[in-house]
């Protein structure tokens, strides 16, 4: 298992190079930056499988590290250790929104070192596993088609399911917080799933996630897919959410990455982001239940009759195209 540790602590380096000992199973490489760090993981061609940053770095903090190795195709989901000495929540929730998996606490303890380094490997394996099936089954997925309303596991930094957006709410220290809820739909998907194949059906869905992430660039949020064409949130911060300009901004990600090949269309799609509620305070449970509660209850076309709901509207275009014809 190849290990990459980055502290500025020669104290901490010499800890962890005396319970992780090069050896037979455990291959170690120190460096006291993160840009120390980044050219070491440019420069080699070797992955590596676990990544234990220090959170308080010079330059390069540890958390814009963690961020940086995210982007990265490469590390996208390696194990990424934070070691602090700090026990600040709000330290936390940044180091998990940047893509951490666990934290180490100074002073480090031996035995506890080793059983996280135990569990990063043991996730590493899976992973590797996983991606050893998706290869072997990449062919015939392309050839699936995917559900409308299937929970479509996005290859967008960030971007999790319903599932992971609900754990990290109720993952929060218990308090109030300023919060703001809202939905980001891809109007007329329903047209389009049916309109392309899988491949340009799933271009839709992650360029317009990645211009999702754009948008929400210099904020504090969580992102969502939960099928349908809709993206769920959460912005953080007393800064009041104007979903107009995050919007405008969306859009015009939107019209300089859209890519008519991959798409199957000649333009990007119409989207439609609205605030789920005007409340902005918060506990991290109540905004899980507010927000599970508007995905059971808010499908903007459940209980219009069959004539008006968008499958309908979308044939009848097609009836009308041809009658044209």
């Amino acid at each position: 298992m190849r290990i990459l540790a980055v502290d500025d602590d020669p104290v901490i380096l010499e800890m962890l190079e005396e319970c992780l000992p090069n050896g037979r199973d455990i291959d170690l490489v120190v460096c006291s930056s993160a840009e120390e760090a980044l050219a070491i993981t440019r420069s080699d061609d070797q992955p590596f499988d676990c990544l234990l940053l220090d959170v308080m770095l010079p330059g390069i903090d540890g958390i814009a590290l963690c961020d940086n190795f995210r982007q990265s195709k490469r590390y996208r989901t390696t194990p990424i250790i934070m070691i602090t000495a700090s026990r600040e929540a709000d330290l936390m929730e940044r180091a998990f929104h940047a893509g951490a998996t666990d934290f180490l606490s100074k002073p480090l303890d031996g035995i506890e070192l080793q059983a996280r380094i135990n569990a990063a490997a043991m996730l590493n394996a899976s992973l590797h596993r996983e991606r050893a099936a998706q290869h072997t089954l990449a062919e015939l997925s392309q050839r699936l088609r995917l559900r409308f309303d299937e929970e479509i596991d996005l290859d967008v930094p960030g971007i999790g399911d319903s599932l992971s957006l609900e754990n990290a709410l109720l993952r929060m220290p218990d308090g109030c917080y300023a919060m703001s809820l809202f939905t980001l739909d891809i109007v007329g998907l329903r047209g389009i799933h049916k309109a392309v194949c899988p491949s340009a059906f799933r271009y839709h869905l992650e360029t317009v996630g990645l211009a999702a992430t754009e948008g929400l660039e210099g904020r504090a949020w969580r992102l969502a897919y939960v099928g349908s064409g809709r993206y769920v949130g959460v912005v953080m911060g007393r800064a009041r959410f104007n979903r107009d300009v995050v919007l405008d901004e969306i859009n015009a990600t939107l019209a300089l990455t859209w890519d008519v090949e991959q798409s199957s269309t000649p333009q990007p799609p119409v989207l439609r982001l609205n605030k789920i509620t005007e409340q902005r305070l918060w506990s991290g449970l109540s905004a899980s239940d507010k927000i599970r509660e508007h995905l059971e209850n808010n499908d903007t076309l459940s209980g219009l009759p069959a004539e008006d709901n968008e499958d309908a509207l979308f044939d009848r275009l097609e009836t009308a195209i041809e009658d044209e014809r």
